[in-house]
This record gives C-alpha cells, structure tokens and sequence, in this order.
C-alpha cells in the first residue's frame, strides 16, 4: 500500500436538525467545513517549514567555497536543468541597427542579441559621443511596465545620465513589454518548458545574462567594471543574475525581491512564476542570493510606501541586516548599502532613488574628480516609442514555441510494452517514476466528525481530514439511507465540493454513498489572502508538488473509505481539468482502492495545456516540472489498469 492509513473518527460535535428544505444535497455540500482562515495559516506553515536557514559561516573562504557550490547547483538544477546546451554555449548573436546620434554627448544605438535560438532580445545601448578606451557597462532592465517597455521616461534619463558620465549603458527589453508583447511571453507560461522538464527560468536568465555578453565584448568596455540595477521585476532580474554571475562587480536591485517567509504573509510580494521557480529553495532563499554577493558592492533600494511590494521596513529586515554580517567577514561592510525612498516612497526609480544610484556607482567606478552625484537635467531628450523601435523577426521565439518544439518526442520513456510480463515490469518502474516526479511522500490521517445531519431519509456527516498535521482536508459524506453499504463514490471538482451536487445527487439515487473533498487549491482548500496560482508557486519553490499533495490526499482518502465502509474500492468521479488529471495519478498509484475514474471535462492530453495556450493561473497544479517528460495521459491510463478510466 502507497500511503498508510491512520483511523481514527471522533465525536460529533453537533448534529443537525431533521426538518431540511428539499434542496438539501446542495445545502449540504455547500456547508464549509474548515474556519474562516484556518487554510490560510497552513499553507502559510506548511511553506515555512521548508525555507532554510542562512547559517554564518565562521571565515570569509569558507562562505566563498559554499558560495561557489550553491551558485553551481543553482545554475545546474534550478536555471539550466533539462536545457538543451545549444541554449546557453558560446556568445550570442549581435545584430546592430541603427544609431540615433544626439549633440547632448552620447548617441544610441540599435541592437538586438539572440538570448538563445530563436528568441531576439531587443536592445538599446546608451554611448558616450567621446568614449574611453575602458569604460564601465551598465546593464539596466525593466520591471512589469506594460506597453512602453524599455522607451519607459525614467529608464531612458538614467541611461542617458550614465552615458554622460561617459559610461555605457545597455537597455534591453524585457519579456511580455515593449517589443515583446504578446500572450505567449507572458512570464507564467514559463510553466509551458516546466511540464515539458526544461527550466523555465533559463529563458529569463538567458535573455539578461547575454546582455552582460554583449557589453563585456564592446570593444571599449571593462570588463572588471560591469554593473547592474533595474526597478520591480528588474530589481529580481538584477539580485537573481549577480548573486550568479561573477562577472557583475557592483549591484542595485531596486524593490525586486524579499525572502520567503515575508511572501507568505504578503501577497504583493509573491510575484510572477519566475521569481519562485520550481526547486530554488531546496537550495537557497533570496536571503542566501543577497550573501553571495559578499564582497562585491551592493546598493538595495526599497521604498518606504511601496505601493507594489517590498516595503522597505520588512526588505531591510529580510535580506539586508542578516547580511551585514557576511560582509563583515571580508572587512567590507563599507561595500554594501541600503537606501529607503522617501520621495515619493512609492514603487519608483525616480530622481531620488537614481541619484543614489549614481553616488554609488561613481564610488565604485570612478575617480574622484569625476562624481557627478547629481541628476544631469535630461528630461527633454526622452524620445518616443516609435524613435526608440529597434525590430524582431516575425518568427521571434516565444515560451509556446519552444515548448512546442518539444512535444513530439514526449513523453520521452519508451510506450508500456504489449507482453503482459514486460508490462508489469514496466507498472513497477512507472510506478516509481510517477511517485518520484509527484513526491508523494507516506501519510497518516485522522478523521474528526464535526457534524451530522439527516433528511428525507439521507444522513450526512462532516468531517476534517488531518493529513500528516500538514492539511485539514474537508470532506463530506452523504448515504442514500442511514444503514446504507453499498458502493461509495467520491466527488472531485475543480470548483469545489460545492459545484457537484447534480453528480451527488444523480449517484446517491443509484444507491451510491457519495463522499465530496476538496483538496490542496480546491473549493474551501484555498487562502482567502493569496490566490492558488501564488501559492502553488511557494509550494513548488520549495521543492513540493501541489499535484502531488492533491493525489496523495485523494488516495489516502480512499483508502480511509474502505476501511471505514468496509467496501473493497472505490470510484472517483471527477468533474475538471485538474481534478480529472488528478485522480487518473491517484488511481495511477493505488489502483486497488481506487477501481474507476469517470471524468468530465479532462484533456485526452497534457500536451493540450500548451497546445491550448492555456494559462497557468487556472490549473497550477497541472504544470508539475517533469510531468510531461515522464507520462501523458495514455500512460497514466494504462498504470491504471485493471482499473477503469472513462473520460468525456
């Protein structure tokens, strides 16, 4: 057996009255079973416990070899796991375009880079007129500015500030902006490369890294002068490619990230999937980035009134004082600094934040003689999109189309072989593989009857399922008859127990015993703070697979039925794409509890989730890393057997 079970059914707590309308099954299905809130504090808990501890090291070598080892295992399991090395060998491809002259000391030029094959990155680089011969490079990115892009005013001021400080200055766009509109490179969709087992992340850390290729190879750059700072979403670009790429001697992320524990509490602070990819805390927090960047220098920028996220009062307590110390190993404390907005104090990289900006890079850059630690007045030369427009091939690869170039060789294991011997050996490494990628871990569960009820002949009871004292799972049972004991039947649907009461009601006439859950980002199963998809993020950031949890959830239920109804199996009827998926997996790796599944609305595919342009946000459970590399549907199907599956 998968999962032990632990039985054990309290009390009722109350017991409902006899006269009920004759809508009952409905009343009775909608009735909540969990406290208001009481969803919210698990998952909360239960993603805490995983998020590890910053340890100080006793000496400044040790922390660089353990700096170096995280630094590897992140680029080779969190950002590059399962990339095709094509993607990220050798130097990009440059194409230069256009140069906008100006006679205010610098001139612009048009570029674009290939990030990796097929994907254009298009750019602007902010030059000095009269240029050095080596010259700091400064790499700047956008966060979520929408249509503008990288023509957004206060990029195009601090990059011509930079270039009139006779430094470049490199500007390219950013995913889903500017040039790079479009649904397709919606930053979720990175999830389409994840289900395919190819890391998603690559394609955002690719499209920043090549940039810091393209300044270290200008012919007048110096290379051990490189830097970097972006507001928002480029102040994660700027934390996530210094803390793993050396080659950056001096950074300022700008409100770009924050340590975990305070995005379980903040919903404004969770941010897209790429900011929480799959795995990344198994190895190390934003805490854990922030040190490694000890001894190089690092300017963070919060904002006292951040109206995005990040406030600065909890940013300084997450990921700046407890670094402090690393610093200090070094004797560098003077390298690295933190700076709250005030003025305005909102989300923005506006006068204030960009003239500290300039003190600090000129401290680490520059002579003396040359700080200019004021703004240079240049809110007159910020040109028009349509100026600033450098151009990408009409074929420019999105997150659909390099998932879809893996589709055809998956799943990539061989198909469930026809001899009935082979076949068993191949259940048995199926099995495994399945467990494997969905981490089913063993559980125990405990059943509390919180209430009963009868009517019209039908009895009902509540309960809560407490699964291994990581998730109250709230369940319903209802029986044709109170002496009833024949088949039973549980109800799964992506809206919750609550949407189901047409399926309960057509199978208790049929004599079933009908059991309605709703598990992990279900019905009840959901934070009144956070919506699922962000919290499915957190989930999988720290090495959990929502899918996962849901079947494990499902087949422990089961198993709890037959012992306490003592029936042999049951069936599941499931109404959903995540809910048919789900119990298909959880017959998959119990089907002797569970002898059918009869789903309703579920994809005859996983390859339909990307071929279907499907969001994210509506089944995060689905997008389970490696997923798809591993198993469809017919291979799920056939683990199933004998059991039946019946899809409509």
């Amino acid at each position: 057996m998968l999962i032990g079970v632990y039985l054990m059914i309290l009390p009722s707590v109350f017991s409902a009255a006899e006269d009920q309308p004759a809508d009952i099954i409905d009343e009775w299905l909608q009735k909540p079973v969990l406290n208001p809130g009481e969803f919210r504090t698990e998952i909360q808990k239960y993603i805490r416990s995983f998020i590890p501890e910053l340890e100080m090291p006793e000496t400044a070598e040790e922390w660089e070899e353990e700096s170096q080892e995280m630094r590897e295992e992140i680029l080779d399991e969190i950002v590059f796991g399962g990339v095709p090395s094509e993607w990220y060998e050798g130097k990009p491809d440059v194409v230069w375009g256009d140069v906008i002259e100006t006679d205010k000391g610098y001139v612009i030029r048009k570029l674009r880079y290939e990030a990796l094959p097929g994907l254009w990155i298009p750019a602007l680089l902010y030059e000095p007129s009269e240029i050095g011969e080596s010259v700091p490079g400064i790499l700047n990115v956008n966060g979520h500015v929408g249509p503008p892009g990288k023509t957004i005013d206060y990029e195009q001021i601090r990059c011509i500030n930079l270039a009139k400080r006779g430094m470049l200055a490199l500007h390219p766009e950013w995913l889903f902006f500017g040039e790079l509109s479009g649904d397709d490179y919606k930053h979720n969709r990175l999830s389409y490369l994840d289900l395919c087992g190819v890391r998603g992340l690559s394609v955002f850390f690719l499209a920043i890294q090549r940039g810091i290729d393209v300044l270290e190879d200008h012919a007048n750059s110096d290379p051990e002068r490189i830097a970097m700072t972006g507001l928002s979403g480029g102040g994660w670009q700027t934390i996530i490619l210094s803390s793993l790429d050396t080659r950056i001697s001096a950074t300022t992320p700008n409100a770009g990230y924050i340590g975990l524990d305070y995005r379980t509490q903040f919903r404004e602070d969770v941010g897209d999937l790429e900011q929480n990819p799959s795995d990344l805390l198994t190895i190390a927090d934003y805490t854990h980035l922030t040190a490694m960047l000890a001894p190089r220098h690092a300017l963070l920028i919060y904002n006292e009134k951040d109206d995005c996220c990040f406030q600065s009062y909890r940013s300084e307590i997450s990921v700046y004082k407890p670094i402090i110390p690393f610093y200090q190993l070094f004797d560098a404390e003077d390298r690295f600094h933190y700076h709250t907005n005030y003025d305005p104090g909102t989300h923005n990289y506006d006068k204030d934040n960009r003239e500290r900006f300039y003190k600090f890079i000129n401290r680490c850059f520059l002579t003396e003689s040359e700080w200019i630690d004021e703004e240079i007045p240049s809110d007159d030369e910020v040109l028009e999109y349509d100026d600033l427009v450098v151009g990408i091939p009409d074929d420019n690869a999105n997150f659909f189309t390099l998932a879809k170039q893996f589709l055809d060789d998956l799943p990539g294991e061989e198909d469930p072989p026809e001899d009935e011997d082979e076949l068993e050996e191949w259940k048995y490494e199926a099995f495994e593989r399945l467990v494997d990628i969905l981490n089913i871990v063993p559980m125990e569960t405990e059943l509390l009857i919180i209430a009963e009820a009868s009517s019209q002949g039908k009895t009902a009871k509540w309960y809560k399922m407490s699964v291994n004292d990581d998730w109250t799972v709230p369940v319903v049972m209802i029986k044709p008859s109170k002496d009833s004991d024949g088949p039973v039947a549980i109800l799964f649907g992506d809206k919750g127990k609550a949407s189901l009461a047409e399926t309960a009601k057509k199978l208790l006439a049929e004599g079933k015993t009908v059991v309605a859950v709703d598990p992990l980002f279900i019905g009840e199963s959901v934070s009144d703070k956070c919506p699922p998809s962000q919290c499915a993020m957190m989930v999988s950031a720290v090495g959990e697979r929502p899918l996962g949890i849901q079947v494990a959830q499902l087949v422990i239920l089961a198993e709890w039925i037959c012992r306490a109804n003592g029936v042999d199996s049951v069936s599941i009827h499931s109404n959903g794409w995540n809910s048919g998926i789900a119990s298909i997996c959880a017959c998959a790796l119990n089907n002797e509890s569970i002898k059918a599944v009869y789903a309703i609305d579920c994809p005859e595919s996983l390859k339909n989730l990307i071929l279907d342009h499907v969001d994210y946000e509506q089944y995060p459970p689905l997008f389970c890393f490696g997923l798809l590399e591993q198993f469809d549907i017919p291979e799920l199907k056939k683990l199933c057997e004998p059991s039946e599956i019946r899809i409509k």
